[in-house]
């Protein structure tokens, strides 16, 4: 009888170590538009500190799902924990602990980088010390120190995707959704936005990452999820999805997987 007890014990210790894991649950995800699934059953998990990538063709229902997960878009039916956060009750505790990213980032062309930043900061109640720190941070990191005192309508497009990233991340999130942040930039920009992403990963951040680009989920992601047509056709390790289509590269398996 002790020995049962032990057992017992053990494996639900174990079950709730398993699942403070993991930072994003998704179960049964849909969305439908006029009758139309835009996403459909869309069942998957990440783990804290990973890098998970969201492949799919343009129009797939990537940015549904991530605008689902971050509270945008309401389900029609599914649900989504965050870091152990039921995001249809509690949105705002689960919203305080991400960053987003949208493919195309509302910015305030009048502001300056600073005053972006700082605007970003008062929202998520920083301390102006702490909001201070971080405009030079990033004015730094970015390479945006004199540019970072100009109106950001005078950006280019990699300064502007870098100033939304800043945005996405002042608040120093545990989750960070991207949906392709790499859309219509130059390599250098380019490089500099995956070594971000493995900094966050490596500093225990976790990140979601919608793309098309199959590169950019072959260097950077630890587990992949391939949609089409709002459809889930596999989830799990690259070496795992190439296992199950039988092929030897992503872009292979990719195309097995969506069709010619």
């Amino acid at each position: 009888m002790m020995s049962y007890i032990i057992k017992t014990h053990l494996t639900l210790i174990f079950k709730l170590r398993c699942l403070s894991r993991v930072m994003i649950r998704v179960a049964g995800l849909t969305k439908y538009y006029s009758g139309k699934p835009a996403a459909k059953e869309i069942t998957f998990s990440v783990e804290k500190g990973e890098v998970f990538g969201l492949l799919g063709t343009n129009g797939a229902g990537k940015s549904t799902t991530i605008k689902m997960l971050c509270g945008l878009l309401k389900p029609s039916k599914g649900s989504i924990t965050i870091g152990g956060i039921d995001l249809q009750r509690t949105p705002l505790k689960a919203k305080s602990i991400m960053g987003y990213l949208p493919e195309n980032p509302l910015l305030y062309d009048k502001l300056t980088g600073a005053e972006c930043l700082e605007l970003i900061g008062k929202l998520r109640k920083l301390s102006a010390d702490m909001i201070k720190q971080r405009v030079s941070y990033y004015a730094k990191t970015l390479g945006l120190d004199e540019q970072i005192y100009q109106e950001v309508g005078t950006y280019s497009k990699g300064m502007r995707q870098k100033i939304a990233i800043a945005m996405t991340l002042i608040h120093d999130p545990e989750m960070v959704l991207l949906d392709e942040p790499a859309s219509g930039l130059d390599p250098r920009y380019t490089k500099l936005l995956k070594d971000w992403i493995k900094n966050l990963a490596a500093n225990g951040r976790t990140v979601l990452l919608s793309t098309h680009i199959i590169e950019m989920a072959e260097s950077l992601c630890t587990k992949i999820a391939i949609i089409d047509n709002g459809q889930l056709l596999a989830v799990g390790t690259i070496q795992e999805v190439l296992a199950s289509t039988r092929t030897n590269n992503l872009e292979d398996a990719f195309i097995r997987l969506i069709g010619d």
